[in-house]
């Protein structure tokens, strides 16, 4: 059997690309994300089919992976009818960029798409932010417009894009559910380490860009699972509580501002901080309609899987949600 030949330039971008799916090694996404390197200006019709089959096997992997392979409420991912994964000529666009412009630095050029990326890239733009988080990269790509209009980048990483400014909710849509039904252990992974991350924020103007962002796209994304029946999906809020309130017992390891910042924008940002603390409030309150939901009501076999589902939080889990809104509320 003899091996594919690529161009070293198209080499480079499936290199990336698999190193965001996952099948690549960290180090070279590193490398190929802040040091400027030479992408291909098109793709023949070998480096074509290997970045495709790169796409559609990592993307469904990290769809399994990340989520899918659950027992939850509906079963595993694969017990459904799943969208197709499909990608455009903007997921070259985006590897391109990335390639070509060294992302550590403080300027680079804009990012820009043509015409809207479907679900299936929607996902690879939210793991090649999740692979690059903590690196110099970071920020840069936290800052690119066409990336922070996406639903479900926004979903994953509302947090640190909060932080590089204010965020304009673009709400899911039905077809980005099966989604996030991929991406479920990924997302409380991802929101269990924003609330580490508020810790770290000293200046109460970031903490409260980064409280309203969370607030802004949980608000949005609740609505739309209840709309569409399918509140299963709000299982990584109960996770990410749970993981902090693990270690975690109050507003105390939550915000640690710097005390000579004014007492309003200190008492803005602790009331914002409280972002993640609200959904559960509101998770309770389902909880409840749960729990109250008779054995010939619609719905009941549904009800009773969540709340199941949700023990693991539990009526002290929702308590301490009050408990740390209340001690939030309370300046000291």
């Amino acid at each position: 059997m003899s091996l594919a030949r690529v161009t070293h330039a198209e080499a480079n971008l499936i290199t990336l690309a698999r190193c965001v799916v996952g099948s690549g090694p960290g180090s070279e996404l590193t490398r190929l994300l802040l040091v400027s390197v030479a992408p291909p200006a098109k793709l023949g019709p070998t480096s074509t089919a290997l970045l495709e089959e790169t796409l559609a096997r990592g993307v469904g992997f990290a769809l399994l992976k990340e989520g899918g392979w659950t027992n939850e409420v509906d079963g595993r991912l694969w017990s459904h009818d799943l969208p197709p994964l499909t990608f455009t000529a903007n997921t070259i666009r985006l590897l391109q960029w990335a390639l070509k412009l060294p992302l550590a630095e403080p300027e680079v050029a804009t990012l820009h798409f043509q015409g809207a990326l479907t679900p299936s890239e929607e996902v690879f733009a939210a793991l090649l932010l999740e692979r690059a988080r903590g690196t110099a990269a970071e920020a840069t790509l936290m800052g690119q417009s066409e990336l922070r209009s996406l639903p479900l980048v926004q979903l994953m990483h509302a947090a640190p894009m909060g932080r590089v400014g204010k965020l304009t909710v673009a709400p899911l849509t039905k077809a980005h559910l099966p989604f996030v039904r991929g991406l479920l252990d990924l997302l409380g992974d991802a929101w269990f380490s924003a609330e580490l991350f508020k810790a770290q924020l000293a200046q109460p103007k970031v903490l409260g860009s980064v409280g309203r962002a969370q607030a802004a796209i949980a608000a949005s994304f609740l609505d739309v699972i209840d709309q569409h029946s399918q509140r299963h999906l709000a299982r990584f809020f109960i996770d990410a509580a749970a993981a902090w309130l693990s270690t975690r017992t109050g507003a105390a390891d939550l915000v640690s501002l710097d005390p000579e910042s004014p007492l309003r924008e200190r008492g803005e940002a602790r009331q914002q901080a409280g972002a993640l603390w609200r959904v559960i409030q509101r998770l309770e309150q389902w909880d409840q309609l749960h729990r109250s939901t008779r054995f010939i009501d619609d719905g009941y076999d549904v009800a009773q899987a969540l709340v199941k589902d949700w023990e693991r939080l539990g009526p002290n889990g929702f308590a301490a949600a009050g408990r740390i809104l209340g001690e939030l509320e309370a300046l000291t």
